[in-house]
Order: structure tokens, then sequence, then C-alpha cells
């Protein structure tokens, strides 16, 4: 009898980044305006992602981080200390 098993490991599911996504979203509304013109259904549904995307990614592009908040409420710490050359 063998004191070691073999377990399973667990899957684990990669979420891509939302700048990944937004790329993906941007070449895909781009083939598809290219396949059938601007005046498709489809199309529109494509660019209406990437806007929505795009929103989404400049929205957390301006939130502020813990630690920006933190170094806001305490500048002094030897953390929040800024050096430059």
């Amino acid at each position: 009898m063998s004191l070691t098993t073999a377990l399973p490991t667990p899957s684990i599911a990669i979420q891509p980044s939302l700048e990944s996504r937004l790329q993906v979203a941007l070449e895909h509304a781009r083939r598809l305006t290219a396949l059938y013109g601007t005046d498709s259904i489809d199309v529109a549904i494509a660019w209406e992602t990437v806007e929505e995307l795009s929103t989404a990614h400049r929205r957390r592009a301006t939130q502020a981080t813990a630690f920006d908040r933190y170094c806001s409420a305490h500048p002094d710490a030897p953390e929040c200390r800024i050096y430059e050359d």
C-alpha cells in the first residue's frame, strides 16, 4: 500500500483580463464590420460590446485602490512615501 495518493487537482478557471477582453471584442467588431458592413445588427451588437467594455476599463482605471485610499488617509506612513531619484 502506498502512502501517497494522487489527488485530483481542482480545475481553476482563469478569467481573461478586462483589457484582453476589450482587445478581442475590438478585433471581432472590426472583422464583422469588414464582412457585413455597417448595416448589420451583429455589427451593431459587437460595437456596443466594445463600448461597454471600454467604459468598464476606463471606470476601473479611475477607481482608487485600497492602497491609494490608505495613503490619502496616512500620507506620512513609510509605505506611502515616494522617493525620486
